[in-house]
Parts: C-alpha cells; sequence; structure tokens
C-alpha cells in the first residue's frame, strides 16, 4: 500500500509541476491557481513524498530483491529536496526528474515486495518463464 501511495504522491508532484504553470497562463496569477505557486504548498506537497519515500526506502534496504529502489528512492528524495532551493526552470526540472525516479523507485520495490511474498526470486521467475 505504501508504494501505491508513493507513486501517487510523487505523481501528484510530477502532474502539479507540469500543470501550475499552464492553469496560471489561463487563470491567471491573481486567480486560486496561484495558491499551487506558494513555497508552502509544495512544503505540504514536499512531506508525503518524502515521508513514502523513506518509509519505503527502509524496506526495500531490508529486502535484497529490491537492489535498483535502494539506489532510485534515495537519488530521487534529493533531485526534489535540492530543487527547493532553485526557482524556474532549474526548479522544475530538478522536481520533474526527482519526482519520475521516485516513481520508477516505488514501482521497482513494489514488484520486489510482490516477488518475496510469491517466494519466488527473480532467478527463479526466468527459470519458470523458461520452461513453460
Amino acid at each position: 500500500m505504501s508504494d501505491r501511495l508513493g507513486m501517487f504522491f510523487s505523481g501528484l508532484c510530477f502532474v502539479h509541476c507540469l500543470a501550475t504553470p499552464i492553469l496560471l497562463i489561463f487563470l491567471g496569477t491573481n486567480s486560486l491557481a496561484s495558491v499551487l505557486e506558494t513555497p508552502l504548498f509544495h512544503r505540504l506537497l514536499l512531506l508525503p513524498v518524502l515521508t513514502m519515500a523513506i518509509f519505503q526506502g527502509y524496506y526495500a534496504w531490508k529486502n535484497p530483491q529490491a537492489k535498483l529502489s535502494r539506489v532510485l528512492l534515495p537519488l530521487g528524495c534529493l533531485a526534489v529536496v535540492i530543487a527547493q532551493f532553485f526557482h524556474g526552470p532549474i526548479e522544475i526540472l530538478l522536481t520533474n526528474i526527482g519526482s519520475l525516479t521516485l516513481i520508477s523507485g516505488h514501482f521497482f520495490s513494489f514488484k520486489a515486495r510482490a516477488l518475496r511474498r510469491s517466494g519466488l526470486t527473480g532467478a527463479t521467475c526466468k527459470i519458470k518463464a523458461h520452461s513453460s
């Protein structure tokens, strides 16, 4: 469930980063859409993104099949945190890269947990796929 929430919040962050400039162009900076541009809104959105990534990063570290998630989740966190210190195109680029990295990390963690629950390893899956 946590990986799904992590993918949701990271995806929300990604969509926010892409949609906010478009909304501001069409609705104007004096509209309610300007709230999406405030630093407070960014911090509030960052809180669940980082919480889910750190929480799942801990479980990925304990799962030997989640090697890729061990790399992607911290890198994604680092990118979205560093993005907070910039404004404009660099902030948007770092946030989008970080969000997509986090989504990937959560996805691979989700898959690794499913494999672990089923009792299969990556090697076992390959052998079974070739034998059928």
